[in-house]
């Protein structure tokens, strides 16, 4: 091949490379640990990445505080039909890291939820001003289930208050 050929075909790959690199699809990864009410909310359960759709985020993620009853409750829709619901007595209380009063979790394409009290680990960074913030990490094992292992859960979500 004679040079000025050569030089055509590896300007070519060049921008063949660099159109196939800046079109490629951003790598889904958990949000990060805002305190800001992003409405994020994400953990990897059994090592593998749950997230709420982030075009989705405000309707299907969300905290309300009931006064009357002194607890806090987190819910989240995630993909494939997997769901959270967490409920927290005392939140105003809680310093540093507490467990999870109650956990319902939806596995992915089930129609029954798995419950577990008094489990795993809640931290609670941000509560004040509408703006819920933490981060949770919990085992579910029910007989004739598997074993559900949730860690580096963190959510950022405005909360309601009634």
């Amino acid at each position: 091949m004679n040079m000025e050929r050569m030089s055509i075909i590896r300007v070519l790959l060049i921008c063949l490379s660099g159109f196939y690199f800046s079109c490629g699809e951003s790598i889904p990864k958990l949000p990060p640990e805002t305190q800001t009410g992003e409405n994020t909310f994400g953990c990897l359960v059994n090592n593998e990445l749950v997230l709420v759709e982030s075009e989705y985020q405000a309707k299907n993620a969300g905290a309300n505080y009931n006064r009357e009853n002194d607890q806090l409750q987190i819910t989240a829709q995630c993909q494939f039909g997997q769901q959270f619901v967490f409920f927290m007595n005392d939140p105003y209380k809680i310093q540093d890291v507490g467990s999870i009063d109650t956990i319902r979790y939806l596995p992915p394409n089930a129609s029954e939820w798995m419950e577990a009290t008094q489990t795993g680990s809640f931290s609670i960074t941000r509560l004040d001003s509408g703006i819920v913030s933490g981060t949770f990490s919990f085992d579910l094992n029910e007989n004739g289930k598997a074993p559900i292992h949730v860690t580096k859960g963190r959510f950022d979500l405005t909360l309601n208050t009634y």
